[in-house]
């Protein structure tokens, strides 16, 4: 028996006929093409259980998806189904594997992009128990996905409970019942012009919180193994890679990131997170948020809140945002109700982002364990069999 094999002899591939901007807001199936996540289309050409390949991508970053039902493709994208030789899921983990080796084989200058003749050579190993392998990394993948779904559920649960509370004054009285519905006192606001619940307050949101900006990571260069991972805006989607860029580690405490540190990206992409992806450095561009008055609930949701106005008003004007200032953030206009509202809130938001962080870095260790897992599983050094 082979100890390889290539994968234009165990799969059937070809590719999508749609350009790049077919895709369709809010369309009924997903439409690949060579970013990471599928966009929405209203027609589909496959239906077919299925490893996705992008055939192009800047600085040749390929992405590998898996995906089983009816969808779309762009014409740079390659699509490969199993001829029955080895199973879909382990040529999934294998090309999953093999995407440092599709950039450095990728040809292009200012795009890379990848043939379909180098993606039919790439080899394989031929392992007995490559159903197994695949069972292993796809429980992995399973567990990952059930934390994000929880993750996506409990973010759900806590911005409903903020908005009753903060948005809509649906919280308890003091005999339980929702404040608005059950007749408590609303004033008019001239500023905000609008009603507000009695004893609130119309502050900004520099008055809740202090917002501490990055630095320039090229000023700070590690001179030794004793450094920080540095985080900017692609980190806060993606979480630390091996491309992240590093720093010295005796850099100021206001510029070390903890799990649990809420960050606002305040150019170009507006974004907010409570970071925990670990210990860190804050780049230029960023806000690290904290307050010595408020618990976190509070700050990080009223940012989430006021970041549909800020995202509104640019839509309005059809431009962009550019970046948010300290004058915009003097500028805003935001209700703040008594401390003690505040804080029974807190006591029931504390808990579900506590979870939600837990969730998170349990799923780095998965991803890293899989990571670790997948290549030693291929040259031999790690076995598996199936339970008797």
């Amino acid at each position: 028996m082979s100890k390889f094999l290539k994968v234009g002899d165990v799969c059937n591939i070809t590719t999508g006929s749609l350009d790049s901007n077919a895709f369709v807001e809010n369309g009924k199936y997903p439409f690949y093409t060579c970013a990471k996540e599928p966009t929405n289309i209203d027609t589909y050409a496959f239906d077919d259980d299925v490893v996705l390949v992008a055939g192009n991508n800047a600085q040749g970053n390929f992405h590998v998806n898996r995906f089983k039902g009816k969808f779309n493709a762009y014409q740079r994208t390659y699509i490969l189904t199993s001829n029955g030789e080895i199973s879909i899921d382990y040529i999934y983990y294998l090309l999953s594997l093999a995407l440092k080796l599709l950039k450095d084989k990728s040809q292009g200058s200012q795009t890379k992009f990848l043939t379909i003749g180098i993606l039919r050579e790439i080899q394989v190993p031929n392992l007995p128990n490559s159903q197994i392998v695949a069972k292993v990394l796809s429980d992995l993948d399973t567990k990952i996905e059930l934390n994000n779904r929880i993750n996506r559920e409990l973010e759900a649960m806590a911005k409903t409970l903020y908005d009753y509370w903060f948005v809509q004054f649906d919280f308890p009285n003091e005999q339980g019942k929702p404040y608005k519905s059950s007749g408590g006192k609303m004033v008019y606001n001239a500023e905000l012009k609008r009603k507000i619940p009695e004893g609130w307050e119309v502050k900004t949101l520099l008055d809740i919180a202090t917002y501490i900006n990055g630095f320039a990571c090229q000023n700070y260069r590690p001179t030794n193994e004793d450094y920080l991972p540095v985080i900017k805006i692609r980190e806060m989607r993606d979480g630390i890679t091996e491309n992240t860029e590093k720093v010295k580690a005796d850099i100021p405490d206001k510029l070390i990131v903890n799990d649990g540190d809420v960050l606002f990206s305040w150019s170009a992409s507006l974004e907010v997170m409570i970071w925990s992806g670990g210990k860190g450095a804050l780049n230029q561009h960023i806000f690290k948020v904290t307050s010595k008055k408020y618990p976190r609930s509070f700050y990080y949701y009223q940012l989430i809140w006021y970041l549909q106005h800020f995202k509104m008003i640019a839509e309005l004007r059809k431009t962009t945002m550019g970046h948010i200032t300290q004058d915009h953030l003097k500028q805003s206009r935001i209700v703040i109700p008594p401390s003690k509202i505040v804080r029974a809130l807190d006591e029931k938001l504390y808990p579900i982002q506590e979870k939600q962080i837990l969730l998170h870095k349990q799923n780095q260790q998965l991803s890293e364990l899989r990571d670790w897992l997948l290549p030693m599983l291929m040259n031999g050094q790690v076995t598996v069999k199936a339970a008797e």
